[in-house]
């Protein structure tokens, strides 16, 4: 993408110095420390790059600031997209004008009227807070609940498959023997029980991005207001759980993303 956009660029203003930063035209930290400093010191006079330019940089000179596609983002199956998406087009309209009144942001979106674009654009940090946290609290998501996100990844598609559903049925298991249970004097059972009821267990499903690094890769999200039941069952299933050969199991409790 951001070579395409370097192209454009290069033929709409010839005359320009353009320094494309992404991670195909930066292998090393020192060639990335290089680039910036030289954009800096007005050896460039465009700055073309990916979400690697949006954040910490500042620049004295910098009076215009793009962004295309601002919805890109928008369209991944996390819930978190929105929450993402505004604070990427926040972050990198503070690089234009900070030394200087005049500074502009143009935001390309083909998705204006969205809430995370518009009050991105319009500045209104409450009003995005606001309905955001009203749409985490009716679909039941952090902050109102605690995720553990379990991804069993296979060079083979029918064993990651296998291995998950597997993980379903143990995980089931153990929610109804927990709620089920006579706690008696198991302390640790006590503090769970009152929460089984309220667990979920998403999946299994095909991880958003289904394939890295020639491994198949399916997800389970479990959720629930008690931590420590997700803990409980994530060790259950990790240490009680004779995975396949070539199935590999991530486990992540509070999870930054679900892709």
């Amino acid at each position: 993408g951001t070579e395409f956009i370097e192209a454009e660029v290069k033929a709409k203003f010839p005359s320009a110095r353009t320094v494309r930063i992404d991670t195909d035209s930066v292998s090393k930290a020192s060639e990335l420390q290089e680039k910036l400093e030289d954009f800096k010191n007005g050896n460039y006079d465009i700055l073309l790059g990916t979400q690697m330019v949006a954040k910490g940089l500042n620049f004295k000179n910098v009076k215009l600031v793009g962004v295309i596609l601002a919805d890109t983002g928008l369209h991944l199956p996390d819930f978190r997209s929105p929450e993402r998406t505004f604070s990427l087009i926040t972050q990198v309209a503070g690089r234009a004008g900070r030394y200087s009144p005049d500074g502009k942001v143009l935001v390309q979106t083909y998705c204006p009227d969205r809430e995370p674009v518009l009050f991105a654009v319009t500045g209104e940090i409450q009003r995005f807070y606001e309905m955001e946290l009203k749409n985490r609290e009716i679909q039941n998501f952090p902050p109102f609940c605690r995720l553990a996100r379990l991804v069993f990844r296979s060079p083979t598609l029918l064993q990651s498959q296998q291995a998950a559903n597997g993980a379903k049925e143990i995980l089931s298991k153990t929610l109804k023997e927990i709620y089920y249970s006579n706690s008696g004097t198991n302390n640790e059972l006590k503090t769970l029980k009152d929460d089984a009821g309220n667990c979920e267990i998403l999946g299994p499903a095909e991880c958003p991005l289904s394939k890295i690094a020639q491994n198949y890769r399916q997800q389970i999200i479990l959720k629930s207001e008690n931590v420590h039941l997700l803990q409980y069952l994530a060790k259950k299933l990790l240490y009680g759980y004779t995975r396949p050969q070539d199935v590999y199991i991530e486990c992540d409790i509070d999870p930054v993303s679900l892709l």
